[in-house]
């Protein structure tokens, strides 16, 4: 008993009260979900192993996540955690496998979670089922709360707890430095960059004309619903020349024209994005993830570091740096009964042009709230999460032109 208490007073001793936090919340979490309440309802999974938290984006990919989660188990075993409180269960693999999912090897690879409380296995029939019930069954927790469970590092995702401001600094190719530069976070309409990166390794014809068609322009809604987005003055049925969309894309940040874009190239929206992220993979980026053309989903994320080198390989693209420091274009369009009008394509961050870039490309998400990458001379900065644009601006005013 005394070398208990000794041992507890020792460890009292060693480790800083925020850290037994972190220890006490991810048991008290071990193997359940939680609700991140203060960010759209998030939905986590806390790791019974690794005691941290995985993010559950959404129905659709629910099922991969456990599939490569599950322990495979054979039917004779899974036959011994029960399945209603009724019944009689072996104690051992129960404990074993509490908080897990389970994979049936021998009856088509169905998914069992085994309850952390219970000890009661649920049968997942499929996405949507199982993230219905894991969203009534979660337990809601706060951001102050939550940001006391680490975020696993086998996913790329952010906390979305972060209240701070990022950025990174780089001159001649080199890193200068920054603040909180290696935070994941989103990263809202920079993801374009990376769009117009893997537009440019298919061959261009910059003359082709796109019709724009009402799934380009109906996009902006899969992610945001009615919220205003930046766009142009496209209508489906019109259009309009390669050029005259890359440039809408860059400069005004039209989602509907990375969209229309990405699709011109042959392939798919999916197959768009997995180019994406082979480009962020061949540059080197461990941080980086995305998961639409736009920067319309917060799962678009990176770090200022790895932003600001996404931002080097953009704007050493002659077409990507002229798209993006202008100031105004104009737009032709032909319309579906043949006459021809024309629309105004803008760029509207007058305070990020006004230090003088020769390349700027600026985004927005409450999640990821404002965002900037800037090339002047030999420097580079990426800016993420800056709360408003003073904030930004300041980092800028402190390092663009020193």
């Amino acid at each position: 008993m005394k070398k208990l208490i000794i041992a507890i007073f020792l460890l009292n001793m060693i480790l800083p009260a925020q850290a037994w936090a972190v220890v006490s919340l991810a048991q008290a979490q071990s193997g359940k979900f939680v609700i991140q309440s203060e960010s759209y309802n998030r939905l986590w999974y806390v790791d019974p192993e690794e005691k941290a938290r995985y993010v559950i984006r959404n129905a659709k990919g629910f099922m991969d996540f456990v599939q490569a989660k599950a322990t495979g188990i054979s039917n004779k075993d899974l036959a011994k955690i029960k399945t209603t409180t009724a019944g009689v269960a072996n104690a051992k693999l129960t404990n074993r496998f509490k908080g897990q999912f389970l994979l049936a090897v021998e009856s088509k690879g169905e998914i069992w979670y085994v309850d952390p409380v219970t000890g009661i296995r649920t049968y997942l029939k499929d996405g949507q089922v199982a993230y219905d019930f894991f969203v009534k069954k979660a337990t809601k927790v706060k951001d102050k709360e939550i940001a006391k469970i680490p975020v696993t590092k086998k996913q790329i995702v952010s906390s979305y707890t972060f209240d701070n401001v990022t950025y990174a600094i780089f001159e001649d190719g080199v890193y200068q430095g920054g603040s909180y530069a290696d935070e994941i976070l989103p990263i809202a309409s920079l993801s374009k960059l990376m769009t117009a990166l893997v537009l440019l390794d298919h061959e261009i014809d910059w003359q082709k004309k796109i019709t724009i068609t009402e799934a380009h322009i109906y996009y902006p809604k899969i992610y945001v619903g009615n919220d205003a987005t930046s766009e142009v003055a496209i209508k489906a049925g019109q259009t309009v020349s390669f050029y005259d969309l890359w440039v809408a894309m860059l400069l005004a940040s039209s989602n509907q024209s990375a969209i229309a874009l990405a699709e011109s190239t042959g392939l798919s929206r999916y197959d768009f994005v997995a180019e994406m992220n082979a480009k962020a993979k061949e540059l080197g980026l461990t941080k980086t993830k995305f998961y639409d053309v736009a920067g319309l989903d917060e799962g678009n994320v990176s770090t200022a570091r790895e932003m600001a080198l996404i931002a080097q390989a953009a704007f050493s693209e002659e077409e990507i740096v002229e798209a993006t420091a202008k100031g105004q274009y104009t737009m032709s369009l032909l319309n579906s009964d043949g006459t021809t009008s024309t629309c105004a394509a803008v760029n509207r961050n007058t305070s990020l042009m006004a230090f003088g870039p020769e390349a700027a490309k600026s985004g927005y998400l409450v999640e990821a709230q404002r965002t900037a990458a800037v090339k002047k001379g030999d420097k580079i900065i990426a800016i993420l999460h800056a709360r408003s644009m003073p904030e930004r601006n300041k980092i800028l005013e402190k390092y663009i032109n020193n």
